[in-house]
């Protein structure tokens, strides 16, 4: 593979973190065909639904199904096993989210005879270790690595971050993968099986939580809006019309944030000295920080102290998320056919020039069986006989 454009990815996952796995690679140009069952994926009927008229047309998948090929093919029979290997032996990556046995019997089959096939198993817990196999969700995802325990007032019960991100964290962390064995391959010359679970990937995600209890004995508790146990500000403060971000962990950022609001007498007093000592004044430094803040917007604020060199940023909401001058001048969202019950979504997160430079919207069921399987070597009549069979689906409008 010399280019982002050679690289041929067949995406047969059901979960959240193989499908944007996938969809990573497809958005940094790889050619990415989501092979689907002839009954479709659960991921089409995910809620939160378009509409209430057609409950497979799932907005997650719409976005995690984005810049693919789709394909309908029942690969669980023997007939459509050996279809789907043909379509192994064209391809660089497949990518699954099957439990831990059956992934490992997948790994074997399709991979015997393929030296070059590079295997992206994406779970919860790993293929390996006594939690393999266990069933679980968004909510025992963020459970798991241990960010759920962090998450909310202190004095309240645990919370869920706002959607799956574990699987989203895991879905980069398989695209990682892949990119990787990818580039093993260039000089080994072999595919390999790139094992990712979601617990695993939340907890390499954390920063000093781990290492306060390895090396202090302390654990990192929940503290709200702040940034427990070691930096303040860097939380959220309340302004005129809102709230703000600010961040200013480092000494030197602290000194322009008090220059900024006209309290340059806080930034050499001993009782803010360090980082550790501003958390345990945060109340009083809030205090003296809020005449200030609130008698100005959030445009105000943030543009003042950027001015300073001190990080902050008005906390948007969803609809100014939308309307954002910034992401409008990064050309960031994509817009699906609105007429055909379509919303704008999330585009390209990052800018290659391998990336596609047109939208691609999620495919209907099985529209470009044909295509894909075309591409692998079959002939018209073999295509028609599979789908006289019932082994793949020839088209059709989402049901």
């Amino acid at each position: 593979m010399a280019r982002m454009s050679d690289l041929r990815v067949l995406d047969l996952s059901e979960s959240v973190a193989g499908a944007y796995c996938a969809r990573l690679l497809a958005t940094a140009g790889a050619q990415v065909a989501l092979i689907e069952p002839t009954s479709g994926l659960s991921l089409r009927s995910r809620p939160p639904l378009l509409s209430a008229s057609q409950p497979r047309r799932s907005a997650a998948f719409e976005y995690l199904s984005a810049w693919k090929h789709g394909a309908a093919l029942d690969w669980s029979t023997e007939a459509g096993f050996d279809a789907l290997g043909r379509l192994l032996d064209a391809a660089d990556v497949v990518v699954t989210s099957l439990p831990a046995d059956q992934a490992l019997d997948f790994d074997r089959r399709a991979r015997a005879g393929r030296p070059q096939l590079i295997h992206i198993s994406a779970t919860s817990y790993g293929l390996t270790g006594p939690w393999a196999g266990w069933r679980s969700s968004d909510l025992t995802d963020w459970a798991a690595g241990g960010y759920l325990y962090l998450t909310g007032d202190p004095q309240r019960e645990p919370l869920q971050g706002a959607g799956p991100w574990a699987s989203y964290v895991a879905g980069v962390t398989a695209a990682v993968g892949a990119m990787a064995a990818l580039w093993s391959r260039r000089s080994g010359g072999r595919g390999q099986l790139v094992d990712v679970g979601a617990m695993e990937a939340m907890a390499s995600s954390h920063q000093w939580s781990l290492v306060m209890w390895s090396h202090q004995g302390r654990i990192k508790h929940r503290a709200a809006n702040r940034h427990a146990e070691a930096h303040h500000p860097v939380s959220l403060m309340q302004v005129r019309d809102g709230w703000v971000c600010i961040a200013a962990p480092t000494l030197a950022q602290w000194t322009n944030l008090c220059i900024a609001l006209d309290l340059p007498e806080m930034a050499p007093d001993p009782r803010y000295a360090t980082a550790g000592l501003r958390f345990d004044a945060a109340e009083e430094i809030d205090a003296r920080f809020a005449p200030f803040l609130m008698a100005r917007t959030r445009t105000e604020v943030v543009e003042h102290l950027q001015s300073h060199h001190v990080p902050a940023s008005a906390v948007l909401s969803m609809d100014e998320v939308l309307e954002d001058e910034q992401l409008q001048a990064r050309a960031y969202w994509a817009y699906p056919d609105l007429s055909d019950g379509g919303a704008r979504m999330p585009g390209i997160s990052f800018d290659l020039p391998s990336s596609p430079s047109t939208f691609r919207a999620a495919p209907e069921l099985g529209s470009d069986t044909a295509s894909v399987l075309a591409a692998a070597g079959f002939g018209a009549d073999e295509i028609a006989a599979l789908a006289e069979a019932g082994v793949v689906t020839l088209g059709g409008p989402h049901e």
